[in-house]
């Protein structure tokens, strides 16, 4: 039976207990908009509530603004109608004594702790480090429902925006039919900002759209995502308009070639560093190796890069219900690039690739 959003974020914070417990923390304080999101479901503006999580009660504190969504969003929270950076209020809803409070130090500013530490009027806090990211970077079945919807959303707009690929258009021109189709196909938006990057623009991993004309004979990329329900999809694809240089069809290939034996090759529970090694041994094989200057992949959720990393230095470990893009590219200054990247996951022994329903063989337009 499909949990209920009380159960979602009960099961979720008692998570968050449990490592404070263990770490001999009494309370936490949560002010991060993703961290807010993912334990409490409030999908409010980032920064306009704040959580604080003891063993015995979950608070949210937001303003008149949201105590509506708040109580609507939210029901295993108890609403504290405040400013989220109240500090006043969030000490009176404290266990008894001088707690523990822990608090996100990897995401608050100096000035927004010390604040906290004033109005406290203890010393008694410690840091949590990636505690929420850690949690957050295993999908449950709900999480894993809306990326495959976002996927799903992505893959049928890019379709939908090909036939626009001409001669003469504007890249900013194709980043707004992208981002209208996919607002069309049920998104709330653009997960990012769109990237469309044609001919020498190429060589721009992250080349967003400019006024630049797409011209025959140019390969166009495309690395795009979007948003839905709070979660967000990332995919790129490259396509030739008119017959490309024979040198940008033999990259285009060694990178198509490079993905999807990485693809192929991930196991759940491997080093992200390992399966980076994969992709970029083929390139550096087919003597790319200096063209691919970024890791294999990144973690995606909440946000567009969280979690796990797959690169020549991650410490990650590819595990399953991870969520995480495997994307080389091959970038030559003043020639051009190449990038074609999916989303995958294993849940239970079955790897699937999110994005699969968009093809990413060479198509010449």
């Amino acid at each position: 039976m499909k949990e209920t959003v009380f159960e979602i974020t009960k099961r979720r914070t008692d998570s968050l207990r449990a490592y404070a417990a263990e770490k001999n923390i009494d309370a936490v304080f949560v002010s991060s908009g993703p961290g807010v999101r993912y334990l409490s479901g409030f999908a409010g503006t980032p920064g306009d509530a704040s959580l604080l999580i003891t063993a015995d009660n979950a608070y949210i504190f937001t303003d008149s603004r949201y105590t509506i969504q708040a109580c609507e969003q939210c029901p295993y929270y108890e609403l504290r109608s405040a400013g989220a950076s109240d500090f006043s209020k969030v000490k009176e809803a404290l266990p008894s004594g001088t707690p523990v409070v822990g608090f996100e130090n990897l995401e608050i500013s100096y000035n927004h702790f010390t604040r906290m530490k004033d109005t406290f009027g203890f010393d008694n806090f410690a840091g949590i480090g990636t505690a929420i990211a850690d949690l957050r970077n295993i999908k449950d079945d709900s999480e894993l429902e809306y990326i495959k919807k976002a996927c799903e959303i992505a893959c049928a707009s890019i379709a939908d925006t090909v036939p626009y690929i001409k001669d003469g258009v504007l890249e900013t021109d194709l980043a707004t039919e992208l981002e209208y189709r996919m607002k069309k196909h049920g998104a709330s938006g653009p997960s990012f900002d769109t990237i469309v990057a044609s001919g020498v623009r190429g060589a721009l991993p992250h080349g967003l759209a400019s006024s630049k004309a797409v011209r025959s004979g140019e390969m166009i990329t495309f690395d795009f995502g979007s948003l839905y329900n709070g979660y967000c999809s990332d995919m790129t694809r490259t396509f030739a308009l008119g017959d490309p240089d024979p040198e940008m069809v033999k990259i285009y290939n060694t990178v198509l070639y490079a993905q999807m034996t990485a693809i192929d090759a991930y196991r759940p529970g491997m080093p992200g560093s390992d399966l980076d090694k994969v992709a970029r041994s083929i390139i550096e094989e087919a003597g790319y190796g200096k063209y691919f200057g970024h890791g294999l992949g990144h973690g995606v959720g909440l946000e567009i890069h969280e979690g796990v990393g797959a690169g020549p230095r991650s410490g990650s470990m590819l595990v399953e219900r991870t969520v995480f893009s495997v994307e080389p590219g091959i970038y030559i200054e003043n020639f051009g690039g190449v990038r074609i990247e999916d989303l995958i996951t294993c849940v239970d022994g079955v790897k699937t690739v999110l994005t699969a329903s968009s093809p990413k063989g060479l198509m010449i337009l």
